[in-house]
């Protein structure tokens, strides 16, 4: 073997690098200032972590104190609520663009048909059309920007508001305004006065009859006394006249005179003087059937048909059945005189229940087909000695309608529709203290 190839080959080592002394300063450099950019960072981050624990915290207090807020203004709009909602006089809202946005439950009790409407709706809308009268005053109080107030204001009613068909409202506008004074809307507050009118209209008329009492009292003595003599000469000079003479006939005309000066003498007591009421529980069709038994003949004479309407419901009612009677009879004498060529009337009877308290109201209709009565006059019909017939004395349903107020009840009169007249009477089922108390005796009046 060679001496070649006995020694191995040497390997290349490789050759170390040469650090300097800068270099190393470098390198300590860069790690102090990632040292410093480290602990910046990690100052930034823990102040950024504190600033978010203190936004956190921050908010969590305005969540809280928002949402006390909205529990205070919530607590507030429902306690403003059931104030608008306690108080007894109806209340409505508009704003500027005529659109209702308060209503309470009075003002629904007021005036039914607003029961169900949508808040938003425009006044216009929101009000029936016999209602109108209320919304003029709130678009009025919006563009005068003026108070209105304790205005009575009559609308038409509904039955079981009040039985003459008249509502009386008193009522009291005044604009919305903010603290600035800049207009906002309107606000209406309105009060039924239909009873209190009623009442009051009722006491004024029992005032008239009393007065008018003392003078019929005195008057029928006055007349009475010669009207006696007078008859007793004309009953001579008929019987001694002869028969086809001109004093028979002239005797026959004072008789009749006399006859019908004594019936309105004896119509003006029977309006004036005190009644005793006997009231009994009776059903009303055999009142309405005792009175049509009465009226038969001219009923027939006079080609008239009668339509009998009974409602199912057969509750008795508190009544003095022949007063009644009186009453009805002379409806139905007055509904003939309407119709001299013959018609239809029709008889009718149902119960209006009273929401939400016991008992109600028996409503009895007379309905004619003849020419109606004219709106001018129906406001007069029961005043004393107002008659639109040259024989009537104008007592007959002044009489009707005091025997009516006799009872606690009422009397309206409307047009019959297509035609003709209605004579609606109306008594509480309910006996009034005075006629519980007398149920089983009289009531005097």
């Amino acid at each position: 073997m060679t001496q070649e190839q006995e020694t191995p080959a040497e390997e290349k080592q490789p050759v170390p690098a040469v650090v300097k002394a800068t270099d190393l300063e470098e390198l300590a450099q860069i790690i102090a200032a990632f040292d410093r950019s480290t602990a910046a960072l990690q100052a930034s981050h823990t102040a950024l972590q504190n600033k978010v624990e203190e936004l956190t915290g921050e908010l969590s207090r305005k969540n809280e104190a928002l949402s006390n807020s909205l529990k205070e203004v919530s607590a507030l709009k429902n306690y403003l609520a059931n104030i608008l909602e306690s108080i007894t006089d109806g209340v409505l809202a508009v704003d500027l663009e005529q659109q209702v946005v308060a209503l309470n439950h009075a003002a629904v009790e007021v005036i039914p048909a607003l029961r169900g409407f949508k808040m938003g709706t425009r006044i216009d809308a929101a009000l029936p059309a016999e209602c109108a009268e209320l919304g003029r005053y709130l678009i009025e109080a919006l563009q005068k920007n003026e108070r209105v107030t304790n205005v009575d204001v009559v609308l038409k009613a509904p039955e079981e508001k009040s039985a003459t068909g008249r509502q009386t409202l008193s009522v009291s506008v005044s604009p919305i305004r903010n603290e600035q004074g800049a207009l906002l809307g309107a606000v209406q507050t309105f009060r039924d006065l239909t009873e209190l009118k009623e009442l009051e209209e009722r006491a004024r008329r029992s005032e008239r009859l009393a007065e008018l009492g003392e003078m019929a009292a005195g008057v029928a003595h006055e007349i009475r006394n010669p009207l006696g003599g007078i008859e007793l000469y004309a009953s001579s000079l008929q019987r001694r006249a002869q028969a086809g003479s001109k004093e028979e006939e002239v005797s026959g005309k004072i008789l009749a005179a006399a006859t019908n000066l004594n019936r309105i003498v004896t119509d003006m007591l029977t309006f004036t003087r005190s009644r005793q009421l006997q009231l009994r529980p009776v059903a009303i069709e055999r009142v309405c059937h005792m009175a049509l038994d009465l009226a038969a003949t001219v009923l027939q004479q006079k080609n008239i048909q009668v339509d009998l309407r009974y409602g199912t419901e057969k509750e008795p009612v508190q009544l003095d059945a022949d007063q009644i009677c009186q009453a009805f009879l002379n409806v139905i004498l007055n509904a003939t005189q309407a119709m001299p060529e013959g018609g239809t009337l029709t008889v009718s009877s149902r119960i209006e229940p009273h929401a939400g308290s016991r008992g109600g109201t028996l409503v009895v209709s007379f309905a004619d087909t003849g020419p109606g009565i004219p709106d001018e006059i129906r406001d007069k019909l029961f005043n004393p000695f107002f008659t639109t017939r040259k024989e009537g004395t104008g007592l007959g349903l002044a009489i009707v309608h005091k025997i009516v107020q006799d009872h606690d009840g009422s009397l309206v009169v409307e047009p019959n529709q297509p035609n003709g007249a209605v004579f609606r009477f109306c008594f509480p089922l309910v006996a009034s203290a005075a006629g519980r108390s007398n149920a089983s005796g009289g009531k005097h009046v």
